[in-house]
């Protein structure tokens, strides 16, 4: 009895320890990191689609940091500030429009693909000079 009470024991610690191996965000080998230029597609319910780059990286913790460069239609500058809780990136980017001075922050969240190679979400844009929040979906891919 005590032979089989220590095995049961044994596989239970090594079970624990197993799990205690397993990266977590931002560390190296875990799943859903995002590290390098993506490139960025923001289609907004009015239809209108903004192109660019998002430079993230990922921290140890999962804390999500980067700069958003748009180019088309309009050149638009953020910067990124995010959290991965699983597959999932909670994001906000505070953002400027250079051509009219306009500026807010987009947030939202998105699912990320195995491997980090790209991320696709939703995000509510509240720009100063609009009236109303504006919703949109938003694609960062690899190359």
């Amino acid at each position: 009895m005590r032979i089989a009470s220590f095995i049961a024991a044994a596989a239970l610690a090594g079970g624990l320890v197993a799990c205690a191996g397993n990266p977590e965000p931002g560390e190296p080998g875990y799943a859903f990191n995002l590290n390098g230029e993506y490139v960025a597609e923001i289609l907004a319910d009015d239809g209108s689609t903004y192109t660019g780059t998002v430079e993230l990286e990922t921290s140890v913790g999962g804390v999500v940091t980067g700069v958003m460069a748009l180019t088309s239609p309009a050149t638009v500058d953020g910067t990124v500030e995010g959290l991965i809780i699983g597959a999932e990136l909670e994001l906000s980017i505070p953002y400027a429009i250079v051509e009219n001075g306009c500026g807010g922050v987009a947030a939202g969240s998105g699912i990320i693909a195995e491997g980090g190679g790209s991320v696709r979400g939703d995000v509510d844009i509240n720009d100063e000079c609009q009236d109303a929040p504006l919703s949109a979906t938003f694609t960062f891919t690899l190359p």
